[in-house]
């Protein structure tokens, strides 16, 4: 492996169920090798158990090994390096999508792997195995395109949040709600103006700035699919103005007020909607409560911190 830092790096990990030691230890070596961005693209399909088992079982076994992900990543990386998991069969990436990354390295998990054929081919000069693989040629596997998921999908999805500083539990909330949608995306930013008795206020980002980051980390787990950002100026926000939201991905900290908005729903007419939870623990069942549990709050908190020192 190159050892020389890189500003952006690519980790190519072909998983299987459970998650092995050298899957956490190839990303954790991507980790000490970035200075600023790293993003790992999975094989998602691969990290379901079972395309047999019920479709509740399949969302909780795939948002749970994207958490784990997130959490083996955040646990090990230091503040400035930003990760980004991205599920491959999904993204509908293609090489143009690509050539931001065009001078980055790719770190490649297993001699085995096979990166998909949007992968440049100036990249593929900089193919690297990590330390316990040979390097090899590494054959085409077909483009990315959105693939059959044994958890039930919706055209129209809607999630919710303030989206402050965005972290690992956001990135988590919102790659789930990217996976649970074929047609649309409805994200619902809180509006300036229900911030105002936020902690540390004065480190809050604007909504404009808020709204980019959501926007540009949603456009990199998916290519294919409409995203609509909304301010939000109340508790309901657009789930009861948009009849056609089929679903909404909630947090397990925001689901019991959930059920608010489909009586409000209910009362206006409108067709309920599923209520797909986040609970952050780990596919192998350990949780990563720890990892990931961490808040706008908490990093609002440190800022101020830093400023007072």
């Amino acid at each position: 492996m190159d050892p020389a830092p890189r500003h952006n790096l690519l980790l190519w990990l072909h998983l299987a169920l459970p998650l092995a030691a050298t899957d956490a230890d190839a990303l954790r070596t991507a980790v000490d090798c970035t200075t600023e961005e790293l993003t790992v693209f999975i094989a998602l399909k691969d990290t379901i158990a079972s395309e047999e088992e019920s479709s509740s079982d399949g969302w909780s076994h795939m948002q749970r090994r994207i958490a784990e992900l997130y959490a083996v990543a955040t646990s090990h990386s230091p503040e400035h390096v930003s990760v980004d998991i991205v599920p491959l069969n999904f993204c509908a990436y293609s090489a143009d999508d690509m050539l931001p990354y065009k001078h980055s390295a790719t770190l490649v998990q297993s001699a085995d792997a096979m990166l998909p054929e949007w992968w440049p081919s100036e990249m593929h000069t900089n193919v690297k195995s990590c330390s316990c693989c040979c390097q090899r040629e590494y054959p085409s596997v077909a483009q990315s395109t959105r693939t059959p998921t044994p958890w039930k999908s919706f055209a129209h999805v809607a999630v919710g949040g303030t989206f402050d500083h965005l972290h690992v539990g956001h990135k988590i909330l919102l790659t789930a709600t990217a996976l649970a949608a074929t047609k649309r995306i409805v994200c619902g930013i809180s509006a300036d103006a229900l911030l105002e008795n936020k902690q540390h206020k004065d480190y809050l980002e604007s909504y404009r700035t808020r709204e980019l980051n959501v926007l540009l980390f949603l456009r990199k787990i998916r290519k294919n699919i409409i995203v609509e950002l909304v301010p939000i100026v109340d508790r309901y926000g657009p789930t009861i103005t948009d009849s056609t939201i089929g679903a909404l991905v909630v947090s397990q900290e925001t689901l019991p007020g959930s059920d608010a908005l489909n009586v409000r729903r209910e009362e206006l007419g409108m067709p309920p909607m599923h209520l797909l939870p986040i609970d952050l623990v780990a596919a192998s069942g350990q949780t990563t409560e720890n990892a990931l549990k961490i808040s706008s709050t908490a990093i609002r908190a440190a800022l101020a911190e830093r400023s007072r020192q």
